[in-house]
Order: structure tokens, then C-alpha cells, then sequence
């Protein structure tokens, strides 16, 4: 198992969204630390790294639950000092609705920052999508923010989660989108992750035979090459065996005397060990799909997802107490 590298996570910022879809199961509440005391640590892992020569080890200071805090600007700086890709692109769902100046005033100020790419989720039409979201109005901001994005000449990249349930929204959706596109923009379309809120969201998945009924510019966005029914995985029996890992380190109130205490050394080899814990406490991916797969099952799933599914019923039907490593809420590792 290679570590190929570390995500400090600070989730202090609540959303102004509490979107059905979550990785971070956000309800508007946020139960992080202060900005600059986690800056601190983020700045000892980057000393750590070049002592150590880790030239390939990306590390990032991530901040959630949304883009929307007095630091922001410091910390696309920091991001890009640690040479992270991501400190040029923004996520944009769940910030306060802002007026026309001030959304100009905190755009002009992320782009002058270096950020050149800016990313609206959408979950269909305008009431779906404000229902999804759990703010009203949310559709109609998040279309001003694009409008503002497109006059400033930064990219924007919408990204659109489609369900069962909104399926027939989605064509729509991209004819209204158009009119904001550049040359640089670039649309996509993607079925959820089994996790954060993602598990609760079965019952919409994206079947196989919605997927075939799409029309043809809608089915072009999506991906499908990642994804499968059940079923076919079943028949496949070809399993991606996950070889590579980031490192999660949560900063939150209850943990971070611990966290503070420790060496970077400590801390990587403490996340290694929740890792490694978890991992050896559950069947491979071959035994639980022999264990749970549904060959009648005609939703679309990416392997990993059917892999964190078939994880949870294993840990629900033994009983099992383990620190669950997948929830970015606590600390852990995203294996791929």
C-alpha cells in the first residue's frame, strides 16, 4: 500500500446548504478549529515533507464545509505554496447569498488569488434543485454566480448529479447552463458516491435502462466507462485491487490536543494504523461481493461504491465497533 499523500481537513465553516447529497453529511453546523491554529499543523507537514524528500507526497489545507470565510484568500495562497492542483479551483455550492457587488468583490478576489476554474453543482430545475439543497433560491444564486464567472473570464465547470428521480430534468438543465459556457467549460454529469449522505440516496440511483432512455447529449456527459450495474460487476469478477491511499487527518475539537501532542511522524503512522485496523477487519472485496452482491441489481454503481456498501452491511451485520476511516468527517484514508 502506497501513501501518496495527506489531506488536513478543518471543518469549520458551516454551509448555508444542507444538500441531500453530502459527502460531509452537513447540517449547517460546523465543529472545527480555528483557521490559523490548523494552518499551523498544515505548515509542519509541509517542513516535514521537504525533510524528508517526499517530492510526490501532495499535501492540502482543506477547509469545509463551504468556500465562504475571511481566510479564503490565505489559504489558496497556502495551497499553492504546498504545489496542491486543487488551490486553482473553487467549489462554490453553500456560500451566504451575497449581493452583486459583494459576489463581483469575492469572485475578482479568488481569481486574483490564482484560482481559474470555479464549480457549481446542480440537482436539476429550480425547485428540485432548491429542495435538494435545502435553501430557496439556491438555483437562481447559483446562476448569478455563473453569469459574475463567465464575466470575470474565469472557467466555469458546472457539475450535474443526476438521479431517478431527476433524470428528465437534466436535458433542460444543460439548455438553460449554455448560455453561461465558454470555450473552456466543460459540463459533466455523475451518479453519487456510496458515502456521506450518498448511502441514503439508493432508492434514486440511476438505473441501467434510465441511463439507456437518456437522450444522446446527456448520456455524452456521463462517464459511464466507471460504472456498472451490480449485476455486471457480478458477472465481471474483475476486482480493482487498491493498492495507493491519502491520508485523511481531521482537525476537530475533540481530537486535536491529541492531534497537537504528536509528531508528523506520530500522526502519519496513527492514520496508518486506523487504516490498516479498519482494512484488516473487513473480508476483500471478492469475498464480500460473495457474500452481498445482488445479481438482480440493475442500479449503476462505480466499484468503489458497491465496495463501501457491501463494507457497511458486513460492519452492520457482525455487529462490528470500528472507526469508520471513510467518513472525512473523522480522521482516515481514501484508498484507490
Amino acid at each position: 500500500m502506497q501513501n501518496k499523500g495527506l489531506m488536513i481537513i478543518n471543518h469549520n465553516i458551516p454551509c448555508a446548504c444542507a444538500c441531500r447529497y453530502c459527502f460531509y453529511r452537513s447540517c449547517k453546523k460546523a465543529d472545527g478549529i480555528e483557521y490559523f491554529r490548523g494552518e499551523k499543523i498544515a505548515l509542519k507537514f509541509n517542513e516535514w515533507r521537504k525533510s524528508k524528500s517526499l517530492n510526490d507526497f501532495f499535501l492540502s489545507y482543506t477547509i469545509s464545509h463551504c468556500a465562504d470565510y475571511t481566510q479564503l484568500v490565505d489559504n489558496i495562497k497556502i495551497n499553492q505554496s504546498f504545489d496542491f492542483i486543487g488551490a486553482k479551483f473553487l467549489q462554490i455550492n453553500g456560500i451566504g447569498i451575497k449581493n452583486d457587488v459583494e459576489l463581483r468583490n469575492y469572485l475578482e478576489s479568488v481569481k486574483n488569488a490564482g484560482v481559474i476554474n470555479v464549480d457549481t453543482t446542480f440537482f436539476g430545475l429550480s425547485d428540485y434543485h432548491d429542495r435538494f439543497a435545502s435553501r430557496n433560491g439556491d438555483f437562481n444564486y447559483l446562476l448569478k454566480i455563473v453569469q459574475t464567472v463567465k464575466e470575470l473570464r474565469m472557467t466555469i465547470q458546472p457539475t450535474i448529479a443526476i438521479f431517478d428521480d431527476n433524470k428528465d430534468q437534466i436535458a433542460e438543465l444543460l439548455s438553460i447552463l449554455d448560455k453561461y459556457m465558454t470555450d473552456d467549460s466543460k459540463v459533466s454529469v455523475f451518479l453519487q458516491d456510496y458515502r456521506g449522505n450518498g448511502e441514503n440516496l439508493e432508492n434514486i440511483r440511476l438505473t441501467k435502462s434510465s441511463y439507456e432512455a437518456l437522450p444522446d447529449n446527456v448520456r455524452k456527459l456521463i462517464n459511464i466507462s466507471r460504472y456498472r450495474t451490480e449485476q455486471e460487476w457480478l458477472q465481471l469478477d474483475e476486482w480493482h485491487e487498491q493498492v495507493n491511499r491519502n491520508l485523511v487527518l481531521s482537525l476537530r475539537l475533540d481530537t486535536i490536543e491529541m492531534i497537537e501532542s504528536m509528531s508528523c511522524d506520530e500522526i502519519i503512522d496513527y492514520l496508518i494504523d486506523l487504516d490498516e485496523k479498519y482494512y484488516s477487519s473487513l473480508p476483500s472485496i471478492e469475498d464480500l461481493s460473495k457474500m452481498y452482491g445482488d445479481a438482480k441489481n440493475q442500479r449503476l454503481y462505480r466499484q468503489r461504491d458497491l465496495y463501501w456498501k457491501w463494507q457497511k452491511q458486513f460492519i452492520k451485520e457482525n455487529g462490528l465497533q470500528l472507526h469508520d476511516v471513510t467518513d472525512e468527517r473523522l480522521c482516515g484514508s481514501f484508498r484507490y
